[in-house]
């Protein structure tokens, strides 16, 4: 099923009850919402925090936090972007201290995993190159956009004006991969933007909602290209196989939340 998104052209797929949108947002082969140069600036401003969080602050959390370190030794090729995700889950807690009924910096319930692990003084928990960017400001704006068009098909009526969005980077050098993973916090939607990526280079799967047991337990492979976002289910359990490439690449993910934040408990979904 094809619709038009702001006179360009969006896919939307039906993979067993999932609703899964995908649109062009900075591709250089089909007509998009912003430019090509639009998903390079974010590309290469996501590559410098990943790997200057992978060179300095990575290494001091694993020197501080016991817990920590021995979780990531024993962990698999998702454990350097995991890692990326709880600090930007604190540097998002930081920005915004009032939007979480109260949670604040300890940024304790984003994105479904309550965080327990102690707040390092040693730590810097800011990234300003990328909170401050006009580019990463437009991109909150079409997600916000676009998150609205996607609910409204899912039957969703009495929106907000604004969403609680968080979104985070993800960087997959050769090698890496990502675990199976889907979130229960009260968040409406999830998606992921593909800033820069090698054709071929990783597969986006989903797996089968209904179940393991035949004729169920399928795997749905959902095409990824550079400059595309796609938006899915929150609760969809998805994951991302091994890059295949030398070529990084870069992955703006996000959560969609009510106006008020995500205020619902894993255990009471």
């Amino acid at each position: 099923l094809v619709s038009s998104v702001g006179g360009d052209k969006g896919v939307i797929k039906l993979a067993w009850p999932i609703h899964i949108s995908k649109i062009p947002i900075s591709s250089s082969e089909v007509p998009s919402l912003e430019t090509p140069q639009f998903g390079k600036e974010l590309a290469e401003l996501g590559l410098k925090g990943f790997e200057e969080y992978q060179k300095t602050t990575l290494p001091l959390e694993l020197k501080l936090d016991a817990p920590f370190a021995e979780e990531f030794r024993s962990s698999d090729h998702s454990r350097v972007n995991l890692a990326f995700l709880r600090w930007q889950k604190r540097v998002y807690g930081d920005q915004h201290k009032n939007i979480w009924n109260g949670l604040g910096p300890s940024a304790d319930h984003l994105a479904g995993r309550i965080e327990s692990s102690t707040r390092f003084p040693e730590v810097n928990y800011t990234w300003p190159e990328l909170y401050q960017n006009a580019t990463f400001v437009k991109l909150k704006k079409r997600i916000n956009e676009l998150a609205k068009m996607y609910l409204k098909r899912n039957g969703a009526d009495d929106l907000p004006r604004r969403f609680k969005i968080f979104t985070w980077v993800e960087v997959f050098k050769k090698g890496d991969s990502l675990r199976p993973w889907a979130r229960t916090d009260g968040g409406f939607m999830m998606g992921r933007y593909w800033p820069q990526k090698k054709k071929n280079s990783m597969k986006f799967n989903f797996e089968d909602p209904r179940g393991i047991n035949p004729p169920f337990g399928k795997t749905h492979a959902h095409s990824v290209n550079e400059g595309f976002l796609s938006m899915f289910p929150v609760w969809a359990s998805h994951f991302i196989t091994p890059n295949l490439y030398k070529k990084p690449s870069v992955c703006f993910a996000f959560i969609v939340y009510p106006e008020d934040g995500n205020t619902l408990d894993f255990e009471d979904d």
